[in-house]
């Protein structure tokens, strides 16, 4: 055996496969990971957009809001110019009030909402009523010019000297309840009037985006280091172990010859990994001795022969009626052996029934007839820190408590 070079190949193999796959993990997490973060803002802009035409719309429908005029709150000079519309008024207690409409609305939020860091909302237009507040940037005006287009929204993410911010425009529509301040400006309904411009600070956002790429190649690094650390333990312990190991292999019988079943053998390898396992997770495991009654007899009167293939239909019985994790094995003789992983005792009784019903239900055809078996049971669930012996022990002695009160019935140990 050529050891130094399959050890090569079989490292540098296994570190190129695993680095390929965990790297192309990584990078697919990460792009991931970006796209829905992204995604995720761009549906922020577009609720922000909708919340602010339904402020917009309910303010219309209201015919605009009055506020109490005191500092900082006076009337817009706009409305004042506008025929027939009341816009200051004073209460019973001559306190004053002043008109908002739904432009005037949306600036002063869009300003709450700027003093707290969290976004920005303004009315833009290629043909601003306002021109101070109203005309559009360089990116609004573009996208102005692609929604008369056509186009549903124009989003982009833009760096300026305040940091990176998500912007977002989407079409304000003229509406018929537009007409009580806008009606000199010859637009129809349907028309669109300008749009509403969102601006979402995206720093917080870049900065964990950043974080989370650095994180990224730490974790590959750590991994591949780790990863070839844990191959070359295994590949150099393997070197060792081989000659041995290969030795165990070839002479371990793990199959009764007669029944094909486990031998006793390898179902006590099985048996000590499952109490680990059951042990590790707190499951149920319970132990099923079973011994076919009078099988000397059978023996003695028909001959060895028919005493093997009666131990051939018991186990096949046995197999049939068991779980595919469950371990089934001759223990010895006419003695089997049921290990039930994740099993309390309760339902481990119910499938012995079974079993016990079925054997005494078969019949083994012999020349001059027929005959039926039964079989004795002993049932053990594992405890607390037992070993597989001390289970086993149990259970056999639970067996031999069914052959004194009668055979052909089950037992329960004691705990």
């Amino acid at each position: 055996m050529k050891k130094p070079h399959f050890v090569t190949t079989f490292l540098v193999t296994a570190l190129v496969i695993s680095t390929l796959i965990l790297g192309g993990t990584f990078i697919w997490f990460y792009l991931r990971t970006e796209k829905l973060s992204l995604k995720l803002i761009h549906q922020q802009a577009q609720s922000l957009f909708q919340q602010v035409v339904l402020t917009r719309r309910w303010v219309t429908q209201h015919g605009g809001v009055f506020v109490k005029v005191q500092p900082g709150v006076n009337p817009n000079p706009f409305l004042t110019k506008l025929p027939g519309l009341k816009v200051n008024i004073k209460d019973q207690d001559g306190v004053k009030y002043t008109l908002r409409n739904p432009g005037l609305v949306t600036r002063e939020i869009s300003q709450l909402a700027n003093q707290s860091g969290l976004f920005t909302a303004r009315i833009t237009s290629l043909k601003p009523v306002n021109m101070l507040t109203n005309s559009p940037d360089e990116f609004e005006r573009e996208a102005l010019k692609l929604l008369e287009e056509g186009r549903n929204e124009v989003a982009k993410i833009q760096k300026t000297s305040q940091g990176t911010i998500y912007r977002y425009i989407a079409p304000l529509y003229y509406e018929q309840t537009c007409n009580r301040c806008h009606s000199q400006q010859g637009y129809e309904d349907g028309d669109i009037r300008g749009g509403i411009s969102i601006s979402i600070p995206m720093d917080k956002l870049v900065l964990e985006m950043q974080q989370t790429r650095l994180y990224t190649i730490i974790a590959v690094i750590g991994i591949f280091i780790t990863l070839a650390l844990i191959l070359l333990i295994i590949t150099r312990r393997f070197l060792k172990e081989l000659n041995i190991a290969h030795e165990e292999l070839v002479n371990l019988a793990s199959v009764d010859s007669l029944t094909g079943l486990n031998n006793r053998k390898s179902a006590m390898i099985r048996f000590e990994e499952e109490i680990s396992s059951q042990t590790r997770f707190k499951d149920s495991l319970s132990c099923l001795m079973l011994d076919i009654d009078h099988f000397k007899t059978v023996n003695d009167r028909y001959g060895h022969q028919v005493g093997d293939e009666a131990l051939v239909k018991v186990a096949k019985t046995l197999f049939e009626m068991t779980r595919s994790y469950d371990i089934v094995c001759r223990y010895g003789g006419e003695e089997f052996m049921i290990i039930m992983p994740r099993t309390a005792l309760k339902n481990a009784k119910i499938v012995a029934e079974r079993i016990l019903k079925k054997i005494a239900d078969d019949s083994i055809e012999v020349p001059n007839g027929q005959f039926s078996l039964t079989i004795s049971c002993g049932l053990a669930q594992l405890n607390d820190n037992e070993i597989a012996d001390k289970v086993i022990g149990r259970a056999d002695a639970a067996l031999y408590q069914a052959k004194n009160e009668g055979r052909n019935r089950i037992c329960i140990a004691d705990d």
